[in-house]
């Protein structure tokens, strides 16, 4: 279900090893020992968990005021008006909470629980979003569009099966069983060839070939790259001012998934896999900022543990992202110390309590990001840095030009990689094209006429071990040999071009060997 997207790595991350500068807390915060907005969110937190409490799947809750919608359809004038009243995530239009207000004894809350793609052999699991503040949420997935997850099925597999993590023999093996297994099913790939299984505590696919039943598979939903339930994708906003006082957070949109399940949402246009408690907000110049509170975020093969952050600029709209995602770094103590209101949201509303990381547990991360020298060069380190032997893992070719076309491009490995990433930019840095292939394979094809008409390009590649960056090696800026005429059509398409080299094949992008 996920889209890959560019990696983009900060080659800066070795500074933050060296010394982790940590911000005082923000003096401009007002001091409210004596005043009210210490007793207002008290109130508010305490009253939102008995309003809130038993929150059906696919259900939203007014928390505390104010919080004002809009509907897919007509409803009663008193609908969904005071706190305590709940709405189905169907008849969801628009949610917005009110920032916080003293005077007005005013501070907007309100909960959802999203199925998302949480299968139903978790019974009532979902995916908590908590709005605090001045959010506003607008579901981006129409009624008639949402996907309806089935009751599943049993399937026995007739040998032994991989699990994979998506409905192709070129998603890596999350796990195997053996024959004779008994899995419970709820959906199909889009080609109806793959079955997606609960496997451990999460959603995984398995070949429809290698299993039996007596039901009758063909009434599962079909699941596609754009299948979503009421709410998994959606656009947000916050406010974009400082929290009122220290007692309360800024405007935050949390999300929060079931324990050990990675769950996909999509937020302003951008594909997230979150196993953990994140938060989104907006900061100003209409930058959306990803933090992750506890477990693991993952944005196009990067992977954001907890107690760091990535930062990406919105479209002028607010529903696209621009340009890929950047600026990945730890929190702050300011903005430590912003989220600590966080853990006093009631635990009756949340899979798991939030804990915020310290500042020593970013430190303990940070000591595995070390950056790994070579001669010639310099390789930086992802979060599955150890994971992959990158001590001689560089691009080799082409490093002193690149084509306008087919382009063949080589490194030296990282043993330890499971996949491959080829990303190339142009001289503004903005990702322009992105190819990808299985270890150990350390080759593959790529269009460079995909990549528009520029002059200067730089290539990088970057070794995934399951999805989490292990290392990337960057060649620095290169002159393009040619340039193709703009109105130029070529006589096969990439697809063709890849399906004739020898081991190469297309899925989206060139594969070549490895599988």
């Amino acid at each position: 279900m996920m889209r890959h997207q560019p990696v983009i790595w900060i080659a800066a991350i070795a500074l933050l090893v060296g010394a982790l500068v940590l911000s005082v807390p923000n003096p401009g915060l007002a001091q409210s020992d004596a005043g009210m907005c210490p007793a207002l969110v008290q109130q508010a937190l305490t009253e939102l968990g008995a309003n809130c409490d038993s929150l059906a799947r696919n259900s939203a809750c007014y928390g505390y005021n104010r919080v004002d919608a809009t509907f897919s359809e007509s409803v009663p004038d008193n609908f969904f008006s005071t706190p305590a009243d709940r709405s189905t995530l169907t008849q969801l239009d628009t949610i917005q909470t009110a920032p916080l207000d003293e005077s007005l004894q005013a501070w907007g809350i309100a909960v959802l629980n999203v199925q998302a793609n949480v299968p139903n052999t978790l019974p009532g699991q979902a995916v908590t979003f908590i709005l605090l503040g001045d959010v506003e949420v607008e579901n981006a997935v129409a009624p008639e569009d949402a996907l309806q997850l089935a009751e599943p099925i049993n399937v026995t597999t007739t040998t032994g099966a991989n699990i994979r993590s998506g409905p192709t023999t070129r998603a890596n093996v999350i796990g195997s069983v053996p024959e004779n297994t008994e899995l419970a099913a709820d959906g199909l790939s889009a080609d109806q060839d793959w079955l997606r299984v609960m496997y451990a505590s999460g959603p995984g696919w398995i070949s429809r070939q290698i299993i039996t039943t007596d039901a009758d598979i063909t009434s599962l939903p079909v699941f596609t790259a754009e299948s979503r339930t009421p709410m998994q994708s959606f656009y947000f906003r916050t406010g974009v001012g400082d929290p009122v006082c220290e007692e309360s957070p800024p405007s935050l949109l949390v999300v929060q998934g079931p324990n050990d399940v990675k769950v996909d949402i999509t937020a302003n246009g951008a594909d997230i896999t979150i196993g953990s408690t994140i938060v989104l907000r907006l900061l100003p110049g209409n930058i959306i900022q990803l933090i992750t509170i506890s477990g693991n975020a993952e944005i196009g093969g990067i992977n954001i543990p907890a107690g760091f952050t990535m930062t990406a600029q919105l479209s002028p709209d607010g529903k696209s992202i621009v340009g890929g995602w950047s600026d990945f770094r730890p929190l702050t103590d300011e903005e430590l110390a912003e989220l600590q209101p966080l853990e006093g949201i009631p635990g009756n509303l949340l899979h798991y309590a939030i804990v915020l990381p310290t500042a020593e547990d970013i430190q303990a991360a940070l000591a595995t990001f070390a950056q790994v020298n070579q001669s010639g060069g310099s390789v930086n380190a992802g979060p599955a840095a150890g994971q992959a032997n990158c001590t001689n893992f560089k691009p080799t070719s082409p490093l002193g030009g690149l084509g306008g076309g087919m382009t063949a491009f080589y490194w030296d490995p990282a043993p330890g990689a499971t996949h491959y990433q080829v990303n190339v930019y142009n001289e503004n840095g903005a990702n322009v094209l992105t190819a990808r292939t299985s270890a150990p394979n350390t080759s593959l094809m790529a269009d460079m006429s995909q990549a528009g008409n520029g002059f200067s390009f730089s290539w990088e590649v970057v070794a995934l071990v399951n999805g989490q960056v292990a290392c990337s090696a960057n060649t620095g800026v290169m002159f393009r040999e040619f340039v193709p005429p703009p109105t130029a059509a070529p006589t096969l398409t990439p697809a063709q071009i890849c399906n004739a080299t020898p081991g190469c094949s297309w899925d989206g992008a060139c594969y070549c060997g490895g599988y």
